[in-house]
């Protein structure tokens, strides 16, 4: 994913958190300083989030080169 993408929130381990979320979200900052990438999310509803990348999934994954 790269800064820009629409994602979408999906959790099957945390399923009463997707209730949480108002998708698509827009990736407005990556974070790849620490062991595991986070992705920093603004949500339709104007909130922000940080992410682990397994519960974002693109949009259009076909405009992306690069995987997650």
């Amino acid at each position: 994913m790269n800064l820009g993408d629409l994602v979408n929130f999906h959790s099957d381990v945390f399923s009463s958190s997707n209730e949480d979320y108002v998708n698509p979200g827009v990736v407005i900052e990556i974070d790849d300083s620490h062991r595991q990438m986070r992705y920093t999310v603004m949500w339709s509803d104007s909130k922000i989030t940080s992410e682990f990348p397994g519960y974002l999934y693109p949009i259009f994954p076909e405009k992306n080169i690069e995987k997650a």
